[in-house]
């Protein structure tokens, strides 16, 4: 929908779709695809040049930060509406979602494989991200 002056954007498929670039940033929504399902979870990734922000609009999404070292520590934090939450460039991440899950998400326009990187998980570092989201009872997002 467009009027003059006031572009309006929505994206109903799976996955993430750009909808709005300008300057050096751009706005995505990203909706629930298999990949961020946690019965399917098998990667996390890091961009180098860029913090990513995410908002959460409907449904339910936890957000998994790591240290993939030797500790292997991870984070789950339940995301809640009408909070912004940035994970700052370089920090392994990845987002767990519901079906009904809808996020917002900007980050730097350049955001591209070339500058980023993804790490294909252990079975030892999907049985912590698994303990860490069952620990916080995480219900519809929890692998049944």
């Amino acid at each position: 929908m467009e009027q003059k002056g006031l572009h309006i954007f929505e994206y109903q498929g799976t996955g993430v779709r750009r909808v709005v670039e300008s300057g050096d940033w751009f706005v995505g929504i990203k909706n629930y695809k298999l990949a961020n399902d946690l019965r399917t979870l098998e990667t996390l990734e890091r961009h180098l040049l860029s913090d990513e922000v995410f908002i959460l609009l409907e449904g339910e999404c936890v957000l998994v930060v790591a240290d993939a070292t030797e500790n292997l520590t991870v984070q789950a934090t339940k995301m809640e509406r009408d909070k912004v939450y940035c994970v700052t460039k370089g920090v392994w991440h990845t987002t767990i979602l519901n079906e009904q899950c809808k996020l917002i998400l900007v980050e730097n326009r350049n955001t591209a494989e070339e500058n980023s990187e993804i790490l294909g998980l252990s079975s030892e570092l999907i049985k912590k991200i698994h303990a860490a989201i069952t620990d916080k009872a995480i219900g519809g997002i929890c692998a049944s």
